[in-house]
């Protein structure tokens, strides 16, 4: 399997250069020796020894590959809290997160502007080590401009979430500059609080934060265990373990030595993976993977008052979005497709075909109306195609 990253469109290269020319810390995606520098730095400061060791990989570049057999069941990492990331991390430069604190600044915004803090100070920063091994261009729709957006996600789900992302981290930038940043010059100086700067940040924290459970939900980066790539065929999460003090996760699979280790990063459909850390699985391998598939009654149906009555009886209306899964659709999506093709001799199964198609009913039994299979399946395949005709343009 191979996945497609977001930085990887031909037609991004502009918005690379950009961005790589930006950002002055970090390094190149696949590079190994910041990354040993980075192990090096957490052993010192108090990570346990390994069982795992960071390599390139297929999928994602770099990853986390098995030194010894790894038996199912087998909790592994062991990061410590004290070199974990959070909003009560200690800031290198005082001043700066006493200015944030006070202004009661949210997670990730602080985060977003801690990590630009950090980044700046170099070899100063106790997180430098860290910095360093961070992608200085790291895969996000972040980078990606509004006219490659309507390109690549003409018809999907996740087009307008993407807009509303950027709008949002661009907002958010506007505002700490003008409301913070603008107050304390001298704390803030405009040549390091850039939007360059914060796309950056933003895009880190995108890829790379995790929600900590067990501790009440905290968000944190977890350096090392942030190089573990996702599988949609494992079911193993990062969490605080109470007994060993440490972040760890534990195997739902074995491994043998030198192959790459995963972990979850939820139940996520290919579009939430790219919106949040962009890549996308190789097509047909992740069983998560779903659209939101849009139908709509046909206004010229003379039954079309009838059907739409029928419909808003039981909380739906004219147009109706069901999950379209790579494994099968609902029973919901063909009751409402029935209820579309039926034709005006079957008005009196306009009822349950709606109470079938809003999942209200007792139970879900598929509804079986045999003589509508063909017709309704073709509406499906109608609205299909139409979804992919908006496409015009691909990614390679």
């Amino acid at each position: 399997r191979f996945s497609v990253r977001a930085a990887a469109a031909s037609a991004s290269a502009p918005a690379q250069r950009e961005a790589v020319a930006g950002v002055p810390w970090g390094c190149e995606i696949e590079s190994l020796e910041s990354a040993a520098s980075l192990e090096r730095w957490l052993t010192a400061s108090g990570l346990p020894e390994q069982r795992l060791a960071l390599e390139k990989v297929d999928i994602g570049e770099r990853g986390l590959v098995a030194l010894k057999n790894v038996r199912n069941g087998e909790k592994l990492l062991f990061v410590p809290p004290t070199l974990v990331i959070t909003a009560d991390s200690e800031w290198s430069n005082r001043e700066v997160g006493d200015v944030m604190k006070r202004y009661s600044v949210p997670d990730w915004p602080l985060l977003a502007t801690y990590l630009i803090s950090e980044a700046s100070l170099e070899g100063s920063s106790r997180w430098s080590s860290y910095i360093d091994a961070l992608p200085r261009q790291p895969y996000s729709l972040l980078y990606w401009t509004r006219t490659e957006i309507d390109a690549y996600l003409a018809a999907s789900p996740i087009r307008e979430r993407a807009i509303s992302r950027i709008s949002d981290v661009i907002g958010t930038y506007n505002d700490l500059r003008d409301r913070i940043f603008s107050k304390y010059p001298d704390l803030f100086p405009e040549k390091v609080y850039t939007m360059e700067n914060f796309r950056w940040s933003f895009g880190i924290l995108f890829s790379r934060l995790v929600r900590l459970e067990s501790m009440d939900g905290k968000v944190a980066l977890v350096p090392w265990a942030d190089m573990l790539n996702h599988s949609p065929e494992v079911d193993a999460f990062l969490d605080y373990d109470k007994s060993s003090q440490g972040i760890v996760f534990t195997t739902d699979r074995s491994y043998q030595p030198g192959e790459q280790v995963f972990i979850s990063y939820g139940k996520k459909s290919s579009g939430e993976l790219l919106l949040s850390y962009g890549f996308v699985p190789k097509e047909g391998t992740n069983p998560n993977d779903s659209v939101e598939f849009l139908v709509s009654l046909n206004k010229s149906d003379e039954c079309y008052k009838e059907k739409l009555q029928a419909l808003k009886k039981h909380g739906l209306s004219e147009s109706e979005s069901f999950p379209l899964r790579v494994t099968g659709w609902p029973v919901e999506l063909m009751a409402y497709a029935f209820l579309v093709v039926s034709p005006p001799e079957m008005i009196q199964c306009f009822e349950e075909m709606a109470v079938a198609a809003s999942n209200k009913g007792s139970s879900k039994p598929a509804l079986n109306y045999p003589e509508l299979d063909e017709e309704a399946l073709q509406f499906i395949l109608d609205c299909c195609e139409s979804s992919i005709k908006k496409y015009t343009k691909y990614l390679e």
